[in-house]
């Protein structure tokens, strides 16, 4: 299902993608952090702040919707993602083209909401900044663009 609504200075785009099971139901809305890169919890990630730091770009992943292509590195990436649940420096959800068990495992014991096989025209369309909804239950993802982002 992919729909794209345009409304005045907003527009929004609703697809699904694969949601992990027994993530809760309820929808969890928040701000776009989009990496363009994989991520590796361990090394990337400082748990106790949420900040990613890769080549040379900075930003913060706290309360937001974390969207990336794929996890790399260690087994110890789960662990770090549960870290971040308890010092409160998670990202609310996480958005991916294709997620690894070690991404999966992170979000299981932290209480993440993950959604993955994100189609690419979709991942492209998703910038830093608009709003996202993410429908744990179903893999339902609506994104909005524009000064009324979300609204």
């Amino acid at each position: 299902m992919i729909t794209d609504h345009m409304m005045g200075p907003s527009s929004s785009i609703t697809f699904r993608g694969v949601a992990l099971k027994g993530m809760g139901s309820a929808p969890v809305r928040g701000s776009a952090l989009k990496w363009d890169r994989p991520i590796s919890f361990l090394g990337d990630v400082d748990p106790a702040t949420g900040e990613i730091s890769r080549d040379g770009a900075t930003d913060n992943m706290r309360d937001r919707v974390l969207v990336f292509p794929e996890g790399a590195g260690s087994t110890v990436g789960s662990y770090v993602i549960y870290n971040m649940k308890l010092n409160g420096t998670a990202p609310k959800a996480m958005l991916m083209k294709r997620a690894e068990a070690i991404i999966a495992m992170g979000c299981i014991i932290a209480d993440i909401p993950l959604v993955h096989r994100i189609p690419e025209e979709r991942f492209q369309a998703i910038s830093t900044g608009d709003t996202v909804e993410v429908c744990p239950s179903d893999g339902t993802i609506t994104i909005w663009k524009g000064e009324m982002a979300g609204r």
